[in-house]
């Protein structure tokens, strides 16, 4: 049997999807024997790495690297943290998360726009320059606050430098955290300042930690990576390294999922009210048979001149705007729900599956069944 160690920390829902996409992988191997830590894999510790063939590891700094690179065993690493290039690399796209999370941000009328980050990681680097191509503003015109991932992982220790950065931001002011433990520390943080999410701060996350970001008030929104997919094109690399297909150092990078709102940033910062309170309110009810004149009714304007400003900030109509919100609701659940494709199209607020259908192709390129199906590894 080829002996597969997964090197995971298995204290977060990133490591436990990524392990079902190896497994997924590994089932189609009758020759594979994955070992990892915890009750569900047979048993690796320090000194089992070794005598394993191959491994699929979460290095998180040069140090690991340099470690799982003595074993002298085939590794392919999922986190691409580390600034050494040793090893055959499967991970999220995070230059592109970065772009989302700025365009994301843009499409809420953010003027003010900030950055968390971590030190000394690759993954980070990448998130903040994808983050500032997407938004066209210079490193040196965004306020940032970064910090060891050590530090960051002190989630309830009180930090007076986070606070006094806080406090001094420009407001309102959208800020990018580059992962959710940083963006629940910021929220915790604006807590004991008394500064309201997300009127006056909108706090997005990336790993979509559903717990961590529930369990946040107000809940954090988020960026889901596909982790899956990331564990089963990590154990395919390996498989191909194994039976020597590859060589060399390759690295393959999985496209982020969108952004799973929360009440973090269900806000619009449109200088232009009328604008900012037809965005919330088309958030919040898209899907709840919301209709154009509901909308200027409740912004209290008449629907014509409502609609001349849509275009103007927008460049689409009231109706378009929650056509869209109702088709970026149903991307989600196609990803993150089991439920067919006809329920997603009933709780999105869509009468016809054939207009679900013919909206879904044209805002996509492809039917919500083909849709579903490029998600899966």
């Amino acid at each position: 049997m080829i002996q597969i160690g997964l090197k995971l920390r298995f204290q977060d829902s990133y490591d436990m999807a990524v392990a079902a996409g190896v497994v997924q992988y590994a089932r189609k191997k009758s020759d594979w024997q994955v070992r990892g830590q915890g009750p569900w894999f047979f048993s690796l510790d320090m000194e089992e790495l070794s005598s394993c063939d191959a491994l699929i590891a979460r290095i998180e700094d040069d140090e690991q690297a340099l470690f799982y690179a003595s074993l002298g065993i085939p590794v392919v690493d999922i986190a691409g943290s580390s600034s050494l290039k040793l090893f055959c690399q499967v991970r999220n796209d995070d230059y592109q998360t970065g772009v989302s999370a700025g365009s994301y941000l843009k499409d809420l009328g953010s003027k003010q726009m900030a950055w968390c980050g971590v030190d000394q990681v690759h993954w980070a680097r990448e998130r903040f320059i994808g983050f500032l191509s997407s938004t066209s503003i210079r490193a040196d015109q965004v306020e940032s606050f970064s910090r060891p991932l050590a530090w960051w992982r002190q989630l309830y220790e009180r930090s007076e430098e986070l606070e006094a950065w806080l406090a001094g931001l420009k407001k309102p002011v959208s800020i990018f955290c580059c992962n959710d433990l940083s963006a629940m520390k910021v929220e915790l943080a604006c807590q004991r300042l008394a500064i309201k999410i997300p009127e006056q701060v909108m706090v997005l996350g990336v790993d979509n930690e559903t717990l961590l970001c529930e369990l946040a008030s107000p809940s954090i929104s988020s960026i889901q990576p596909d982790c899956r997919q990331i564990g089963y094109q990590a154990s395919a690399m390996l498989d191909a390294i194994l039976s020597s297909k590859i060589s060399g150092i390759h690295i393959q990078r999985i496209a982020p999922g969108k952004v799973t709102e929360r009440e973090s940033t269900l806000f619009a910062q449109y200088e232009d009210e009328h604008i900012a309170q037809a965005l919330r309110l088309i958030k919040a009810e898209a899907v709840r048979g919301l209709c154009a004149k509901d909308v200027a009714d409740q912004a209290g304007i008449c629907r014509r001149a409502l609609e001349m400003r849509f275009r103007k900030y927008r460049n689409r109509s009231i109706w378009e705007e929650i056509t869209h919100e109702k088709l970026e609701q149903a991307c989600l659940m196609l990803m993150q729900s089991e439920l067919s494709v006809d329920s997603v199209r009933e709780a999105c607020g869509f009468g016809s599956i054939h207009r679900f259908y013919n909206l879904f192709k044209r805002a996509y390129g492809c039917t919500p069944t083909a849709y579903r199906m490029q998600l899966q590894p």
